[in-house]
């Protein structure tokens, strides 16, 4: 009897020890963690910089490809959308690059990215568990932190979509479900089991990947009213912006028309940089020529409103994706239309809009990816261009296409970080390097940012092409050397080597 007690006991340690393993699998050492205290850039983007490090996701994988649990294993899955690492130094030169996170990043939330915070990397990746006839719930998203040199990763929580919205902070996960704020916390060393409810009942959320701050409005609970009231969360406090009672007073109590200052808001953007939100308002009064108007408003460290310094820039309700900033003192640059217009500061009473505009641009759908003082650059119909506001000569300045279908673009230093439209793997392209002088036009030539590898390009019989990887410092006479880039599935660099393949019969 004590024979099999001990047997028990020996396989039970077995298996509790294989399934600690797998909840905390081990990859790497990765480069160093000399840099875990070094601040950050571009939280929450494709591409994160931390001290003399960068990390990318390294394209974009379907998650229809996740068909059976060890096509996202960690240490198995595709190299397509794994993250990586590249030591970058002061020139934008990168090097030593590695996998540090062998395992599919992916969401299909809007602003949706990676964060690193001190020694860990935040990430969602599609779940690998299957439901009761096999099918993997590769809908669903499974949050993860792992080690910045590759060393260890814990899992966070399940969450039921991969289009749930949600930020990691410093010390929390948040995320948006079921009209509920909710929030797994964790330290440096633990994670908290269970999430927890922040808010219920909640209309709708805005999540800004350059911000912990998070609104959200709510409907009044008053049976008598018709306004919803704007909401912020922040440093783990929920904190009220607007009231029920923020635009009245007892003056107004008696007035005939009880909706007179009775507001529903809906929130549009948030410019991290300036602290200021941006949201339309319309009265609930019933005057029938009521309209919907765009605000902003500019916090302070308290996050408390004044109505008073409420700012009113349209008559109209404008589109959030087509806002840029420009500051309080220069207005809102608006992109929706072929020509740009900067919309300035109205009354109140005002029954049109300010603007002045900007420059013209061949057509609708620019993506404003940075301004430069007089040079704006941007993408349109997958292309990169330039135009000088003072000259207005728009400019192609790369023939590169970029895929403009999952997450956003980054600009980190001078160069821009994109998905590609052709493979779908992460590319960047030196915004300076577009040249044109003495009649002749040089490109900027986007490259793929995990590296290639030299190689010999050959046909078969069949016509089927051959990749041969050769030594870096090979250099045989009369042979043509190709660079086939190094992090990509074998898939994607046969129909890459096909495409760069140059037929010498």
């Amino acid at each position: 009897m004590k024979k099999i007690s001990i047997i028990l006991i020996i396989c039970l340690a077995v298996c509790l020890g294989a399934l600690f393993t797998a909840c905390n699998p081990s990859f790497g050492p990765v480069g160093t963690t000399e840099y875990k205290d070094s601040p950050v850039v571009n939280n929450g983007g494709l591409v994160v910089q931390q001290g003399g490090y960068i990390y990318y996701v390294n394209g974009m994988d379907a998650t229809s490809n996740i068909t059976k649990p060890e096509d996202n294993a960690f240490g198995k899955a595709s190299v397509k959308g794994s993250i990586m690492k590249s030591k970058i130094d002061a020139d934008g030169n990168l090097s030593e690059t590695a996998v540090v996170v062998p395992k599919m990043f992916y969401t299909s939330a809007s602003n949706g990215g990676f964060y690193i915070y001190g020694e860990w990397i935040y990430y969602m990746s599609p779940n690998t568990k299957t439901d009761n006839k096999s099918n993997v719930l590769n809908t669903q998203s499974v949050a993860f932190r792992t080690k910045i040199d590759g060393t260890k990763t814990q899992e966070i929580a399940t969450i039921s979509s991969n289009s749930t919205q949600y930020i990691f902070t410093e010390n929390a996960l948040i995320y948006f479900e079921n009209s509920t704020l909710k929030k797994v916390g964790y330290t440096n060393s633990k994670i908290n089991k269970k999430s927890e409810d922040i808010v219920t009942e909640v209309g709708s959320v805005l999540f800004t990947a350059k911000s912990d701050v998070i609104f959200f409005v709510k409907t009044t609970d008053a049976s008598d009213r018709l306004n919803n009231n704007i909401y912020a969360y922040i440093n783990g406090e929920v904190k009220e912006i607007t009231t029920d009672t923020t635009y009245e007073n007892d003056s107004e109590s008696s007035d005939v028309n009880a909706f007179k200052k009775q507001y529903t808001f809906t929130l549009l953007s948030y410019d991290a940089n300036y602290k200021t939100l941006f949201y339309t308002k319309v009265g609930n009064d019933n005057n029938a020529n009521k309209k919907t108007s765009t605000y902003a408003y500019t916090f302070d460290d308290n996050f408390n409103f004044d109505p008073a310094k409420e700012v009113r820039y349209s008559i109209s309700a404008l589109t959030a994706s087509s806002i840029y900033y420009l500051g309080a003192d220069k207005g809102i640059l608006y992109t929706a239309n072929a020509t740009l217009q900067i919309y300035k500061e109205i009354s109140e009473t005002a029954t049109k809009d300010d603007t002045q505009d900007f420059v013209t641009l061949r057509t609708t759908g620019a993506e404003i990816v940075k301004i430069d003082g007089d040079d704006v650059y941007y993408i349109l119909s997958n292309t990169l261009y330039k135009i000088n506001v003072e000259d207005a000569v728009e400019q192609k300045i790369s023939e590169d296409a970029i895929s403009t279908s999952w997450l956003t673009r980054s600009v980190i230093g001078d160069y821009l970080y994109y998905i590609d439209n052709t493979y779908n793997y992460m590319f960047r392209v030196d915004l300076t390097a577009y040249n044109f002088q003495d009649h002749k036009e040089e490109f900027a030539k986007g490259e793929v940012v995990s590296g290639t590898r030299k190689a010999t390009l050959t046909k078969d019989d069949e016509g089927k092409i051959v990749i041969k990887y050769v030594k870096d410092d090979a250099n045989e006479e009369g042979v043509k050397y190709y660079q086939i880039p190094k992090f990509m599935t074998s898939d994607d660099a046969q129909k890459y080597a096909e495409a760069i393949y140059e037929d010498e019969e």
